[in-house]
């Protein structure tokens, strides 16, 4: 693809979004080139207190994460908003299937460095091996589809991408608790989640934590090290593709959920594939 809003030949298009629902990494040569006025924005200063990201809401414009600066908070709003806007025409023009399904989520940009960031907890860093799994926000099943730019205009953004997802929870699987519905309500009545945490987001949960605990899976699963080059755009389901991020600063993420039944292939979802193994749906 040459721009945001070129497209593909059915063919190209069929064999990306196999891949994609395959757990794969697309990676894409699409520039996003800053503006005059937001040159300043390749700061991690942006960043108010310990925060690692800057985050817009596009349904009521909020921004959080920034520092309080009215200026600064309108230049990184409008830099979000052009992302935002461009992910979603780039989401219609590659998944045709996905038109008027995909759930338009959260657009952030990572300013900080993340190689030698020290993390609160385990489960906060993103150097290990994880699958994504929301703690308070349950999804139910539905995908994380997840747009990223290395806005970086100098060095890469280093990840390694881990086994198939398959693998890893059968790896798990046996090893975690059934869920239970007495918490789920508990945590649901004390709003520590947004909803009613399902038995498929429990699993993810689950695995997501487990996978960052066991430094000996860690060390020994196999890897394959990626590095996207400065302006690179990649797209992954970032809730199947095991993944951790070494190395890198400036990055820009949207997020897209979709309902599994409006995957081309939706036994290869993580849903589907959690509850071939506990025998039972899960949401």
């Amino acid at each position: 693809m040459s721009n945001w809003n070129s497209g593909l030949t059915p063919e190209t298009a069929a064999r990306a979004l196999d891949a994609l629902e395959s757990g794969s990494v697309l990676r894409l040569q699409l520039p996003f080139p800053l503006l005059d006025q937001e040159s300043d924005l390749l700061s991690p200063g942006l960043l108010s207190g310990a925060r690692k990201n800057i985050s817009y809401n596009s349904d009521d414009g909020s921004l959080k994460g920034c520092v309080n600066d009215p200026q600064l908070e309108l230049c990184v709003r409008g830099l979000l908003e052009r992302y935002n806007s461009l992910t979603r025409q780039l989401a219609d023009t590659l998944f045709v299937p996905y038109r008027g399904h995909l759930q338009v989520g959260r657009t952030s940009y990572r300013p900080a460095e993340i190689a030698g960031r020290k993390s609160s907890s385990w489960r906060r860093d993103d150097t290990r091996l994880h699958i994504d799994a929301f703690p308070a926000t349950p999804v139910s099943g539905r995908r994380l589809l997840r747009f990223f730019h290395n806005l970086n205009p100098h060095d890469s953004r280093r990840w390694i991408v881990g086994e198939p997802f398959p693998e890893l929870a059968r790896h798990f699987f046996s090893l975690m608790p059934k869920p239970s519905v007495l918490q789920a309500r508990l945590l649901a009545f004390m709003q520590v989640t947004r909803s009613l945490r399902s038995s498929y987001d429990h699993y993810m949960l689950q695995l997501h934590d487990r996978m960052k605990a066991d430094l000996d899976y860690q060390a020994k699963v196999p890897k394959i090290p990626v590095e996207f080059a400065p302006g690179e755009t990649w797209i992954v389901y970032s809730d199947q593709a095991s993944h951790a991020v070494l190395s890198g600063r400036f990055m820009l993420e949207q997020t897209f959920y979709l309902p599994v039944d409006n995957m081309a292939y939706p036994e290869r979802s993580p849903l589907r594939v959690l509850e071939g193994l506990a025998g039972h749906t899960l949401v």
